[in-house]
């Protein structure tokens, strides 16, 4: 019978073009993973209500940063990518992903958004 599970194990690596001679590996989420990504997203959305008030704005704004975050926590397995005093940066904290150069933190973004979406041309439909 085909397996139907997520190896966690299976990794994939990714040269930066945002910083020459990064790095990161990155894994898929599990489906559980994924769907509370979702639901991160969507009571992101309900707390933004009509989207007059500056302090919907600010929900989903600290939403948005809340997703990023648990997306680079679980996705991250390995890099190669330190702070200005040589230390590698610690993807689980947060306050490491808010320091990256935002070029940086939109490729990785970019690559885990495209490594976790299902596209039917990927799998032969």
């Amino acid at each position: 019978m085909p397996r139907a599970t997520n190896n966690i194990e299976d990794l994939e690596h990714f040269d930066l073009k945002s910083c020459p001679g990064g790095f990161v590996d990155l894994r898929r989420m599990t489906y559980g993973q994924y769907l509370r990504r979702q639901g991160m997203a969507m009571d992101m959305q309900m707390k933004g209500g009509d989207g007059r008030s500056k302090a919907n704005v600010i929900d989903i704004d600290l939403g948005q940063e809340k997703v990023t975050h648990f997306e680079f926590s679980v996705c991250i397995a390995g890099h190669n990518l330190e702070d200005d005093n040589g230390n590698q940066l610690d993807f689980k904290n947060a306050g490491h992903v808010q320091i990256l150069d935002p070029r940086v933190g939109q490729e990785i973004g970019d690559l885990i958004n495209k490594m976790n979406s299902f596209e039917e041309d990927e799998v032969g439909n």
